[in-house]
């Protein structure tokens, strides 16, 4: 009530002013004497006060929220302003309450995530520790386990920057396909040397797309070392790349393993490593699942198909550019 009282004491005041000042002018007036004005004055002073009960009585829990007292705004409040608030308020609780629920789960999977890399990391550091004792170091082995430790910083970093918000982190511009694939095996030609692999590449030069180069540079890489993590050695990567009437594939198809047909529908799921990464160990489950992340704020459609021992083939669709 005070709170109300509080927020009305004006329009109150200025009705009774109003009222007041009609009552005199017409007492002054002896158009209908004072008798008669001071019973209007009284009659309409009266009507006034009901109208603002009735108003603080529809809407007398939406006053007792607003003022603190407490934190339900409407137990059955038939005002029509009140209803609104209260659909507006709900929404507006909901989707915080999704917002918290989501970035608890994003702290959840980063805490998980960390403790799966600190743990794969420990591995290539382990083996050069041990071959530095051994005095065994080479060249060879030494690119071969730092290459290992960039990956997972790459993988590492990149869930940080996802994590952080991917809208507010990429640039789209028109790109050459063949540029950004590339690049993208240059930062693995020391694996596809030492597994013996050598990645065929047809894409025409003048093939463009419009993406993020940095982002979708990282989702190509990522592609490329699953590839050559899961090839026999001295087997075949083909990168290939093919315009259609509104969009333009690039396939990404190796040899190896291949993917059995149980987990492939899972793959893109967070931590999954499924059967060949209980086979070969060094998965973290998170390569295809921030591919499929970035996949989808670029709008890229991400296609995996496989055979259980033949292979995979990685397919990225992307919008073509309008002439």
């Amino acid at each position: 009530m005070a709170y109300y009282i509080k927020t009305h004491w004006i329009p109150f005041t200025a009705c009774l002013t109003i009222i007041a000042f009609v009552a005199l002018i017409t007492g002054l007036s002896d158009t209908l004497g004072w008798r008669l004005s001071l019973y209007f004055l009284g009659l309409s002073a009266f009507l006034f006060l009901g109208l603002f009960a009735y108003d603080y009585y529809t809407k007398r829990h939406l006053y007792r929220f607003l003022s603190g007292h407490t934190n339900q705004l409407l137990p059955g409040d038939s005002s029509p302003v009140s209803q609104k608030i209260q659909v507006s308020f709900d929404h507006v609780r909901k989707k915080e309450e999704q917002q918290l629920l989501l970035q608890t789960k994003r702290q959840e999977q980063q805490i998980t995530f960390m403790n799966l890399w600190v743990h794969q990391m420990k591995t290539p550091l382990s083996v050069l520790e041990m071959m530095a004792q051994n005095k065994q170091l080479t060249p060879s082995a030494v690119l071969t386990e730092t290459q290992r430790l960039k990956n997972g910083l790459n993988i590492a970093l990149n869930e940080a920057r996802l994590s952080a918000g991917f809208q507010t982190d990429f640039v789209l511009k028109k790109l050459s396909l063949t540029h950004v694939v590339s690049s993208a095996i240059n930062t693995q030609k020391t694996a596809f040397i030492q597994r013996n692999i050598y990645p065929a590449i047809s894409i025409p030069e003048e093939m463009m797309i419009i993406s993020d180069e940095k982002w979708l540079a990282f989702m190509i890489e990522q592609l490329l070392t699953n590839s050559l993590k899961y090839s026999y050695s001295e087997g075949k990567i083909d990168v290939t790349a093919i315009a259609h009437e509104e969009t333009i594939q690039l396939t990404i198809t190796d040899y190896g393993v291949g993917i059995p047909a149980s987990d492939l529908p899972r793959v893109k799921r967070p931590f999954f490593t499924g059967e060949n990464g209980r086979t070969f160990g060094e998965a973290t489950g998170m390569g295809l699942y921030l591919v499929n992340q970035v996949a989808e704020g670029l709008d890229i459609q991400l296609q995996i198909d496989s055979i259980f021992g033949q292979g995979t083939t990685v397919t990225l669709v992307f919008p073509k550019i309008k002439q």
